[in-house]
């Protein structure tokens, strides 16, 4: 096990659709990553709305390739028309016994 660090950049014209870009993103980071950590920031640039999507959990991946896989398959099909860019990081821990996680060469204990 391990935990993973995705950051998803949805851009789309501003006042399109019924919601803001902002309460969408929130609502769709929420179900595709239930249980993580989420932070969605938003920002307006020239007559566009912009929404990065910060999530940090438990990765149930081996590598970043598996949770794009994932996401592929995962992420409803009109969203791919926003999504400008992501950045994604799976970090794999070794167990280094009870109470002690090996992670990236560094020791932490209970």
């Amino acid at each position: 096990m391990g935990e993973y660090d995705v950051e998803l950049c949805f851009i789309r014209p501003r006042n399109w659709g019924e919601a803001s870009l902002l309460e969408e993103v929130r609502e769709l980071v929420c179900h595709l990553f239930a249980g993580a950590r989420t932070d969605v920031e938003h920002g307006e640039e020239d007559g566009l709305d912009v929404a990065v999507a910060k999530v940090n959990g438990l990765a149930v991946w081996d590598n970043e390739e598996d949770l794009l896989d994932w996401l592929d398959d995962a992420l409803p099909e009109s969203w791919w028309d926003w999504l400008a860019g992501y950045k994604v990081n799976v970090m794999k821990k070794e167990d280094a016994g009870p109470c002690l996680i090996k992670r990236r060469g560094s020791w932490n204990g209970c």
